[in-house]
């Protein structure tokens, strides 16, 4: 990966560890919800709008370490999640879940997952490197999804189901996914915790008392999580770092983020999120504690 180039400074430095906030993008995009680094490259989603709706209005983007923005994918409906396995972009789209050649753009994956019933398939995260974990948000589920020639999914299957289970990653040292969730009912009531799969009596345990709709996650260096919280459908989100050990949950921002979405860090532990409210997508740089 090339050194990434700052664009647009937005604030001065924080004080949890982080930095300036900039904008990367040099062109505005529709509702960018996710951002995966391969190179030096980025890739992100844009689902065009209805987060559930099939109406081919979804966009893949590419976007180089100069901000630059083109299309790398279209005809989606509502991508959402994006990893990189095997040089194919991976992406669940409403009710399905498609894979995209990077060197050409082509979609040479699909799995069809209507059957699970709902229509808002959201992050994607890597068990293996042939197996991945996809949550579904509107039924409060995730998914263990087979990649390869003939790909299959089954239920991850725990007590006490993540309330609009959303942003989800895997410590394969501990053997614990990690989930968040954006709450149910409209109400910023998602939680933040751990599924243990090593235990044969799976459960979801919680981290911390706090709440929030909180999308992405991400696991970082220091024996942290870092979660984005929209906090309100407005420029009030948040992105926070909880302590693995003590639940202890900090803010690492002081200018809010207008729809924090799913993110990535770069190698330098730089968040790199989604602003999907605005059409950007912005780095928090990570400073020195």
């Amino acid at each position: 990966m090339k050194t990434i180039y700052l664009l647009i400074p937005l604030l001065t430095a924080a004080g949890t560890g982080f930095g300036q906030m900039q904008q990367l993008n040099r062109t505005a995009m529709k509702a960018p919800e996710s951002v995966c680094i391969h190179g030096s490259d980025y890739y992100i989603s844009d689902t065009g709008g209805d987060p559930t709706k099939k109406d081919g209005d979804g966009i893949l983007y590419k976007m180089n370490s100069n901000g630059d923005v083109t299309v790398f994918a279209s005809g989606l409906d509502s991508p959402k999640g994006t990893w990189v396995l095997h040089n194919i972009l991976y992406t669940p789209d409403v009710d399905k879940i498609k894979g995209f050649d990077l060197s050409t753009g082509k979609q040479v994956f699909t799995l069809d997952m209507a059957a699970t019933g709902s229509v808002l398939l959201n992050d994607i995260a890597p068990m293996n490197d042939s197996t991945v974990f996809v949550s579904a948000t509107d039924i409060n589920k995730v998914y263990i999804v087979h990649l390869g020639a003939q790909p299959r999914y089954e239920e991850l299957v725990f007590d006490n189901p993540v309330k609009g289970a959303n942003g989800v990653i895997y410590d394969n040292k501990r053997q614990r996914l990690y989930v968040c969730g954006f709450g149910a009912n409209g109400t910023p009531n998602g939680e933040i915790g751990y599924v243990d799969l090593a235990q044969k009596n799976r459960k979801f345990v919680r981290l911390t008392e706090r709440t929030g709709y909180y999308d992405g996650i991400a696991l970082s260096k220091h024996n942290t999580l870092l979660i984005s919280d929209w906090v309100a459908f407005e420029k009030k989100g948040v992105v926070l770092e909880v302590d693995l050990k003590t639940g202890k949950t900090t803010t690492v921002n002081k200018e809010p983020i207008s729809g924090p979405a799913d993110f990535t860090l770069n190698k330098q532990g730089d968040v790199v999120t989604p602003a999907m409210m605005e059409g950007n997508v912005l780095l928090l740089a990570k400073g020195t504690k």
